[in-house]
């Protein structure tokens, strides 16, 4: 009689640490980096994953369609480096012709991508007039005829990233139950138009209403700067586990390990080779000072954020006219914290 006893008792107890794996499982967060378009490049990802760790996922800029019958291998250099983990990158296409979306989308899972996103969030002019990036989401219509003629054509597996409409914040109320027609892997949401591009704040009230209303698995974008921004945003919506990390990284890199770990550190040696590896990558792949200048300066108005009296040292990159006035002034400010 014991027997049976004793493997009803274990297979239980198997059950249970079963359960409690997939529960744990199931809660713990995944981090996304996303892509900000001439920031987080090849270059950037690799680096920052050198000094600061791993993203669970990350997304480069985007990748805008092309006409013709072949994808050219330098419209698709960030993604086609070995460098990049094809298990953890999601190249994201911008676009609206299924045609040559599905011709771009193909191409990456030759080159190994399982998946690929579909930007319905660029917020800038000159993308959304040609309604593309947010400017399609006032035309569900659109979006569903583009859905129709891609999604039983992919190759790979295909997700969406949004933003609440392009003037409107109801534009996706329309849209949402368009997407949740197709076999989506998952639904990227940054709660604000693309009208406002970063200003205001993000629209939490109408995160949680869409994030009701979709069928998919979401991930959060929007405005995580600190720990603090991520522990209210992680408590009041408890049910979402994957966040998506981009100004916020970049101004302070150390982000990432402090949300994972709860601790705040900043090792500023680590700053000072992430900036060298950054600075090397742009001066070898860059042709011309103005253009590396250039670089080193957009990275800057994000990263001075996270250095000791950083407006007035970004007042004084902007200044700088030529790289070795810039090297001069980055090792002097570099050396007195590291």
């Amino acid at each position: 009689m014991g027997a049976p006893s004793s493997k009803k008792s274990l297979f239980l107890f198997i059950t249970c640490m079963m359960y409690f794996y997939v529960i744990m499982t199931s809660q713990k967060h995944l981090f996304y980096l996303a892509p900000l378009r001439g920031i987080t490049d090849i270059i950037f990802r690799t680096s920052f994953e050198k000094y600061f760790g791993q993203f669970d996922f990350l997304m480069p800029p985007f990748i805008t369609t092309v006409k013709g019958e072949k994808v050219a291998l330098y419209h698709i250099k960030d993604i086609s480096s070995g460098e990049n983990d094809r298990k953890r990158v999601i190249p994201q296409i911008i676009g609206n012709d299924p045609e040559d979306m599905l011709k771009l989308a193909s191409c990456m899972h030759d080159l190994g991508y399982h998946t690929v996103n579909w930007n319905l969030g660029c917020p800038f002019t000159p993308v959304t007039r040609k309604k593309r990036g947010s400017g399609l989401l006032p035309y569900p219509e659109l979006i569903k005829s583009i859905l129709d003629k891609l999604i039983p054509a992919l190759p790979c597996s295909f997700s969406v990233k949004v933003r609440l409409g392009l003037d409107e914040k109801h534009e996706l109320s329309k849209v949402i139950p368009v997407l949740n027609d197709y076999p989506l892997s998952e639904v990227i949401i940054h709660p604000r138009t693309g009208s406002q591009e970063y200003s205001g704040t993000v629209d939490l009230d109408s995160f949680e209403l869409y994030t009701a209303q979709c069928r998919h698995t979401v991930v959060y974008n929007g405005d995580i700067f600190t720990a603090d921004d991520f522990k209210r945003l992680s408590e009041r919506f408890p049910g979402i586990n994957r966040w998506m990390l981009g100004r916020g990284v970049v101004k302070y890199p150390f982000l990432l390990e402090a949300l994972r770990s709860g601790k705040t550190q900043t090792e500023f040696s680590k700053l000072r080779l992430f900036h060298d590896d950054l600075y090397a990558g742009a001066k070898e792949t860059l042709s011309g000072p103005s253009h590396i200048l250039g670089r080193m300066k957009g990275l800057w108005l994000y990263m001075a954020g996270s250095m000791p009296e950083g407006q007035k040292l970004l007042k004084k990159i902007q200044k700088t006219k030529s790289l070795s006035a810039y090297e001069r002034l980055i090792d002097s400010v570099l050396k007195q914290i590291s």
